[in-house]
């Protein structure tokens, strides 16, 4: 599904290439604050997998859209398309958005040239154009030297290259556990998440948890137990199928403030951010999930003091992209060992953050195998 937020005269600007590729258009026309409408409004829009914006329809000023859109960034996973049409391709506003991780932005003033870019945004990959050139690098493994390692030549220019130590390979070690099957024995395991703040990806992680567990071999539900009411828009963005009075989708239940109706190796239960007639039933469940955002101050004060209402249960502390800036303030009020989360653009997403989903189960797999 395609957000839109646009100027009038641009709101049917999308509509051939989502057509061409089957996607569900929301359009919304006039204009807005971004900030505004990533507190106030985003959550009805959670499933959404692109979200475009049309920066005259943005009122925020350059530095103001970009602060915005790093915050957002923290909170949600939709990838996010720019229209800024006629700019200068080198200008401040553009090389800012690059940096921060938004590289699609259409620029083109002709309307072909538009929906060029367009259909590039739309891609699996993105448009390539903003990208920023990957290094060049030799990388070797320590564990296996000997098939990995290049020797430098003397006669060839680009010995200056920097050679990388990756202990081990990030990318085989990923290859390795998704090929791995797991048996676990347990029944009705309680994992409760809860998030020191709202939009601090407490449902992306549940629901990449959950898939996670099914696509190794185990079963899994997800029960949302909070005031969201946002698990209508999440079925309906990934295409549920609905079950009496809950959705399943690929093997996997999703309930919404009920009971689940089988047994399942984990139930996964979503308590949104703290409230005080949540956090008891949290403390009940058998393994504890704690989020919270790190990038700024003021976060980090949040986080510490809304970790007070569950520390009794020390659980386990997940964080997105916390800023290096502010770490030894994070690991004074709150932890010096987080799980690192990795923001990821589909909420059901299983691989991106694998190797912390394996962590939080492992103590309930009896049995590992690989997949023939």
């Amino acid at each position: 599904m395609i957000l839109y937020l646009s100027r009038n005269e641009n709101v049917n600007l999308l509509d051939n290439a989502a057509n061409e590729r089957g996607l569900h258009i929301r359009k919304m026309s006039g204009s807005f604050s971004f900030a505004e409408f990533a507190r106030l409004e985003m959550r009805k829009y959670t499933g959404s997998r692109f979200l475009f914006m049309d920066r005259l329809a943005i009122t925020e000023n350059d530095s103001e859209f970009i602060e915005a859109i790093q915050s957002f960034k923290l909170m949600y996973n939709a990838r996010i398309i720019v229209i800024y049409e006629n700019a200068d391709t080198t200008d401040s506003f553009t090389r800012g958005l690059a940096q921060i991780g938004v590289t699609d932005i259409v620029t083109a003033s002709s309307e072909d040239g538009k929906q060029r870019q367009i259909t590039a945004c739309l891609s699996s990959e993105g448009m390539r154009k903003y990208k920023p050139a990957a290094a060049k690098t030799r990388v070797f493994c320590e564990e296996s030297p000997d098939d990995n390692y290049e020797e430098p030549d003397e006669n060839n220019a680009e010995n200056d290259i920097p050679v990388q130590r990756v202990i081990p390979k990030r990318s085989k070690l990923f290859a390795e556990m998704d090929n791995e099957q797991y048996r676990f024995d347990c029944v009705n395991v309680k994992i409760g998440i809860i998030g020191a703040t709202r939009r601090v990806g407490v449902t992306t992680f549940a629901l990449g948890l959950a898939n996670f567990i099914k696509n190794h071999g185990g079963t899994a539900c997800y029960v949302a137990i909070n005031t969201n009411q946002h698990l209508n828009s999440i079925a309906d963005a990934y295409d549920f199928d609905t079950e009496e009075d809950y959705y399943t989708w690929s093997a996997i239940d999703f309930y919404e403030n009920i009971l689940p109706k089988h047994d399942y190796n984990f139930i996964i239960s979503d308590f949104g951010d703290i409230k005080r007639e949540a956090v008891k039933k949290y403390k009940e469940s058998d393994i504890h999930l704690f989020c919270g955002a790190s990038d700024k101050q003021f976060e980090i004060a949040e986080f510490a003091d809304k970790l007070k209402s569950v520390k009794s249960v020390k659980p386990r502390i997940l964080t997105y992209a916390p800023n290096h800036e502010y770490k030894q303030l994070f690991n004074s009020a709150v932890t010096d060992d987080p799980a690192v989360v990795e923001p990821v653009r589909n909420m059901l997403d299983y691989k991106t953050n694998g190797t912390v989903f394996k962590e939080i189960v492992k103590e309930y797999i009896v049995e590992t195998s690989k997949r023939l």
